[in-house]
């Protein structure tokens, strides 16, 4: 957002970053010449913006082209769902999903008991049964919930006809060097303040005024914040909205593992399980893995995913290794492990009764605008697309 604003012509923004590093919900970390994505792995078709200053920056991608789920590539179990041929199914699914997405992005709210049913549920209804395979890849693997619980405006916000695109074309990268290094050469031309812990907003005076950890203050004519709502609550004295919104999200876990083994046989760098991804039975159990690099003792890299809400550290450890071994590991043992908060996921009933167009009508008041996870969606891309459509209204 800070970057879009500058290049509105927007002079004087400051980015108030409360870690020693730019770049979210990134985390590369190097092993020799190899680089671990504990956190952002991937660009897909959607990634547009993102794309686009990779390319601005002359940072090249590396293309991932096999992944597969249940051994198997992924257009296969896609075409194992029920209905007509994907591509009918495809097109039906991108057209539905944006008169509704519109609908909602305008306040309407005739949308609100579609887009609270549990995704399932809607696909179903809708004969989209190949489109429900798409997702146990593109939406319960990488950590964004299981189709009978998650709310349909989630989905939809993520599985776009861009998504759509990606999964016939094979177009998954990451960029060459990490996403920490394309994350820092973006954040050079803008005014950054790292380690800089904001922990008091006062919005009752004539300015914005934000406290930090270390006692410096900030005065601002506006405040965009980018933070979940609930912990944004937590800094200063809530409007009614913001705090009904913050009470309207259940957070969700997601654990990333590096493993090494002593070997684990595959055939491709990425493989999901239907078992874990179609179903909630298997919850807390691998949905991927991801082939990484070998080590110096001739040992190999892996990372793999869990849905950790309901699990301790130790009890994921303990879960990553045992299920890697039925699936084939020989002598898993965890290297580094990284639990994210993860997925924020608006209550149903909430929906129902008109959150959506209390986010919309919130826009503004106090001087504030939000953006990020608690109104648009994890990934870099949809939250891309949000600021975008959000810009006119802080920099008109």
């Amino acid at each position: 957002m800070a970057r879009m604003l500058k290049d509105r012509g927007v002079t004087d923004v400051k980015v108030l970053e409360a870690s020693p590093k730019v770049g979210g919900k990134c985390l590369s970390s190097p092993i020799g010449d190899h680089i671990v994505e504990f956190g952002t792995c991937y660009a897909i078709w959607s990634h547009k913006y993102v794309l686009k200053h990779m390319k601005k920056l002359g940072i090249k991608r590396n293309y991932l082209r096999a992944q597969r789920i249940d051994g198997r590539e992924l257009l296969d179990y896609i075409k194992d769902g029920s209905g007509p041929p994907f591509v009918f199914q495809a097109i039906k699914y991108a057209l539905k999903r944006r008169s509704l997405m519109k609908r909602a992005q305008k306040g309407d709210p005739s949308v609100n008991e579609i887009l609270a049913q549990p995704t399932r549920e809607w696909l179903r209804a809708n004969n989209l049964g190949k489109i429900e395979n798409m997702m146990h890849r593109v939406v319960t693997s990488i950590g964004y919930g299981y189709l009978d619980r998650l709310p349909l405006l989630h989905a939809m916000r993520w599985v776009d006809f861009d998504m759509l695109l990606t999964g016939l074309l094979k177009f998954t990268v990451m960029p060459e060097g990490g996403w920490q290094h394309f994350w820092n050469e973006f954040a050079k031309p803008l005014d950054v303040h790292l380690q800089t812990k904001v922990v008091a907003v006062d919005r009752s005076g004539e300015t914005i005024r934000v406290t930090t950890e270390s006692g410096e203050t900030f005065e601002a004519d506006q405040l965009i914040n980018t933070i979940p709502i609930s912990d944004f609550c937590a800094l200063t004295d809530p409007t009614a909205a913001e705090q009904e919104l913050a009470n309207s999200i259940q957070w969700s876990g997601y654990t990333t593992t590096l493993l090494s083994v002593e070997d684990w046989p595959h055939d491709a760098p990425v493989n999901a399980w239907s078992a874990t991804c179609a179903t909630d039975e298997n919850d807390g159990q691998l949905l991927y893995y991801r082939y990484e690099c070998p080590e110096e003792d001739g040992r190999v890299l892996f990372s793999v995913g869990q849905l950790s809400i309901a699990y301790t550290p130790d009890e994921l450890a303990e879960l990553a290794t045992f299920d890697a071994r039925e699936k084939g590991a020989i002598d898993p043992r965890v290297v580094q492990q990284v639990i994210w908060q993860y997925m924020p996921t608006y209550d149903a009933s909430k929906i129902r009764e008109g959150l959506l167009q209390k986010m919309v009508q919130m826009q503004g008041e106090m001087r504030t605008f939000h953006t990020g996870s608690s109104f648009s969606h994890e990934a870099v891309s949809t939250i891309a697309a949000f600021n975008a459509r959000l810009l006119p209204s802080v920099a008109p």
